[in-house]
């Protein structure tokens, strides 16, 4: 479940997608670790100026404060922690989690315990907008629409809700539905993206993808077949120790320098590299960026063109 619910590089599941799909763990929902930092960074910095402001500002809400500041040191134990290599993926997806269950199960407490104060309803609508990002699983937050909604019904039903404050117990439910479709659509994006690659593959078309770090971290299995290579053997820094290999896409000085820029004449362009057994193969690639900032490269075996025109220039 874990992985399935929150990671850095998690797949989505829904409408007939494949959850372990490489190309979507690998490459759609990939995050760098610099990401995450700036996530995490970003959290704990907001969380303690909106406490201190409604400290100050609304002092008549009631709050749970130590477990306010628990998340907080949470936050940054959790930045501090992703500079430390050893089993990083897993450490970052086991805190994640923790850290943002801690953060709903508080939100959802502080609504309650303020009976539905506009001002306290406003953070939970936060939190559930950010999960829509962060769960990449329709069921899953289906389950914590449940419990927010089970929990604020409850309220509701206990006389939990001030007289003026109904509308804030509605905007709840509203909010969870239209972070609902969000998801939706963004899955289903997803899964459009997964049948697209689907396709390329049935072509034995090669792909690949590059992160900004310029690691070569995802290649079509159709590199068996195109060049002879297994795709582990041209991930990470593979493509680019390959003297075969490494002159026959995007130069990687060129990913390095000039992260999130692809000029138009690299959006489309012709290389030679050897196969495996060192025979000469042509390319037409159709390059392009992802919203993450990853290199994705698409390219057709067009050797048999090509020596076809070489056949028909010597012939003239």
């Amino acid at each position: 479940m874990l992985p399935s619910l929150i990671h850095g590089a998690c797949p989505a599941h829904t409408m007939n997608t494949d959850q372990n799909t490489p190309f979507v763990k690998k490459v759609l929902l990939r995050q760098t670790i610099g990401s995450v930092r700036l996530l995490i960074a970003l959290f704990t910095v907001i969380a303690a100026i909106t406490k201190l402001l409604y400290d100050y500002l609304l002092p008549e809400l009631n709050d749970l404060d130590a477990v306010r500041w628990t998340i907080n040191g949470l936050g940054c134990l959790f930045f501090v922690s992703t500079y430390f290599r050893y089993k990083r993926s897993v450490v970052v997806t086991y805190f994640y989690l923790l850290l943002y269950l801690s953060t709903l199960l508080y939100v959802i407490a502080f609504v309650l315990i303020n009976r539905f104060n506009p001002h306290a309803v406003t953070i939970l609508i936060l939190v559930v907008g950010a999960s829509s990002i962060i769960i990449n699983k329709l069921f899953y937050y289906g389950v914590q629409s449940a419990i927010i909604m089970l929990a604020c019904l409850f309220a509701y039903l206990n006389g939990g809700v001030d007289n003026a404050n109904p509308i804030s117990f509605l905007n709840v439910m509203l909010a969870l539905s239209v972070f609902a479709i969000v998801i939706i659509v963004r899955l289903k994006l997803i899964s459009s993206v997964m049948n697209s690659n689907f396709m390329l593959e049935k072509l034995n078309a090669l792909s690949i993808v590059a992160n900004k770090e310029g690691e070569i971290i995802f290649v079509s299995a159709s590199v068996r077949h195109l060049l002879g290579y297994e795709p582990k053997e041209l991930m990470k820094e593979g493509w680019w120790h390959s003297p075969h290999v490494s002159q026959g896409w995007i130069n990687r000085d060129y990913i390095l320098n000039y992260p999130n820029i692809l000029p138009k004449e690299l959006m489309a362009i012709e290389t030679s590299l050897l196969n495996k057994e060192g025979k000469k193969v042509w390319f037409s690639w159709v390059n392009s960026l992802l919203p993450n900032g990853n290199y994705v490269g698409v390219a057709l075996d067009i050797t048999k063109y090509k020596e076809l025109s070489r056949m028909k220039v010597n012939v003239d």
